[in-house]
């Protein structure tokens, strides 16, 4: 288990927080995601052991890793890491940490994160510029509650889910929606195909009120282009989330 424990600390770094607004062409479009399903007794000790993991990298001024947290409200714990390439996987972020505080006390600490939940699985997503609907002035900063969409759909409709949500975005733009999000792929190690969607407000009210402004700006003419994506879409999951700045670490430069 510390084995495997440590390979997948190479999928902690960054989730879903870029500023795509900025410098979209920039941006990495290749994701792993590690997820932790965090039994709810057990989320106090889990969040310890995580702040005990960043002050670690802090006091040791760590460089070759970095990490975002995301916590779902279903108890899940969600690490997420750009990549270039699959070649990236055989890389051990772990040596830096192991060589600066000792691989003993680090497995240790490990163990004990082990013991806060009995599941955990990792996949590979992709960022998709293209569908994604990101206006002149739109950023995330500060925003860090978020609204995940996923929208399933059958292998055989993936031409036709991908021009429908196109046309979404489309209807966007001509629109003149000031509210953005950001679209995702399922990939490597996903179970069914998907589309994730992640809208980012300051709090569920933010969002709720952006949805609101939208609604009105779109009018009638936004049900027949969402029936579009509907009526292709084989199952649908909404869950809320925040990003963890308090158990986050980012190495100085």
């Amino acid at each position: 288990m510390r084995k495997f424990k440590t390979g997948l600390l190479l999928l902690i770094s960054a989730v879903f927080t870029f500023n795509f607004a900025n410098s979209q062409e920039e941006q990495p479009t290749m994701f792993v995601v590690h997820t932790d399903n965090v039994k709810f007794e057990m989320m106090p000790k889990y969040e310890e052991l995580s702040l005990k993991f960043k002050t670690m990298c802090e006091e040791n001024n760590v460089k070759d890793m970095n990490w975002t947290t995301i916590s779902v409200e279903d108890g899940r714990y969600v690490h997420v890491t750009p990549i270039k390439n699959m070649a990236e996987l055989d890389e051990n972020p772990m040596a830096e940490v192991a060589k600066k505080v000792g691989e003993e006390k680090m497995n240790e600490m490990f163990d004990e994160m082990d013991d806060c939940y009995d599941s955990h699985s990792n996949e590979i997503i992709h960022y998709m510029p293209t569908l994604s609907y990101i206006p002149e002035g739109y950023s995330t900063q500060d925003k860090n509650q978020r609204e995940y969409h996923f929208l399933y759909y059958a292998p055989k409709n993936s031409k036709a889910m991908g021009e429908a949500m196109t046309k979404v975005k489309e209807m966007f733009k001509e629109k003149g929606v000031k509210n953005g999000y950001e679209v995702y792929h399922s990939g490597f190690g996903s179970e069914e195909s998907y589309y994730m969607v992640a809208i980012a407000g300051a709090s569920e009210m933010d969002i709720v009120k952006g949805g609101e402004e939208n609604d009105k700006l779109l009018g009638d003419e936004k049900d027949a282009v969402f029936w579009d994506v509907i009526k292709l879409t084989t199952r649908y999951d909404q869950v809320e989330g925040n990003l963890r700045p308090d158990l986050s670490y980012w190495p100085e430069e």
